[in-house]
């Protein structure tokens, strides 16, 4: 089984540091200025039947910057990496802000319907007041900035930890999450349960009703939402859905598309 994983971010931040890491031998060059890494470098690790290809990538800019002929020739090959993989891992530096750069990253990278792990790195150039306050900061925005997926960014030091280990376990959780489809017992009981505590507001004289919830596809992560006039449910609750549908099936990391269809009968026209 072979995943493309490619490792993003910002220039500096640590990645080939991290990749590196991963094979525990110096492949990327290291070096303290931003850009020293400028084509994807590409290596695989044979792990518990898994060909994971990891990709390090060169730094992504802003875009008035991103124009510049050396610049442009690293995002290209970025945005191909990113194309090719199925997983990405992003990553920022702990003493950065969460910057308008890195949300427009984020959600390119989510809306071509990626897996999404995110890394806090050089942590341990933060003191425990500093990492606390921090972890607080990030946690916030990656809660609340985005409706269609759940993430916990991961803190971590790449030059100081040797505990990749953690993020080869998630990504083949991940792959795992990726093969099985949600049975309809199941996801009816969550159902239930949501109909029961907080059902949709009404509209008009009418309440919106969803009826029946079915996992029609695995890649993308896709449910269709069948029930009467669905048309009428508002934004916000699509997003409280889906959060708790997250929540409740406890899946981090992955987007998940709701199609909330109007049709009484859950096998017509599915």
């Amino acid at each position: 089984m072979t995943i493309n994983i490619s490792i993003v971010g910002k220039p500096n931040v640590g990645k080939s540091t991290f990749f590196n890491k991963i094979f525990n031998e110096e492949i990327s060059k290291i070096g303290d200025e931003p850009g020293t890494t400028k084509e994807v470098i590409a290596k695989e690790l044979l792990i518990k039947n898994y060909n994971l290809n990891f990709h390090d990538t060169g730094g992504l800019k802003k875009k008035s910057k991103s124009k510049q002929k050396e610049q442009a020739f690293i995002t290209k090959e970025c945005l191909l990496a990113i194309n090719k993989s199925s997983i990405i891992i992003f990553m920022m530096n702990a003493n950065d802000n969460f910057t308008k750069n890195d949300k427009q990253i984020c959600r390119m990278i989510l809306n071509k319907l990626k897996t999404l792990i995110v890394i806090i790195n050089k942590c341990d150039l933060l003191t425990n007041e500093q990492l606390k306050n921090k972890k607080k900061y990030f946690n916030y925005y990656f809660e609340n900035l985005y409706s269609d997926i759940l993430i916990k960014p991961y803190f971590f030091s790449s030059l100081a930890s040797s505990g990749v280990n953690v993020f080869i376990d998630t990504i083949i959780k991940l792959d795992k999450i990726s093969k099985n489809f949600i049975s309809n017992h199941k996801l009816n009981f969550f159902l239930s349960k949501i109909n029961s505590s907080h059902r949709a507001p009404q509209q008009g004289l009418f309440r919106p009703k969803i009826k029946f919830l079915k996992h029609v596809n695995l890649n993308p992560f896709i449910l269709k939402a069948f029930g009467t006039r669905l048309q009428g449910i508002n934004k916000d609750y699509k997003i409280y859905f889906l959060k708790q549908f997250l929540k409740n099936f406890n899946i981090f990391n992955k987007v998940v598309v709701i199609k909330f269809i109007t049709n009484e009968n859950p096998f017509k026209g599915s």
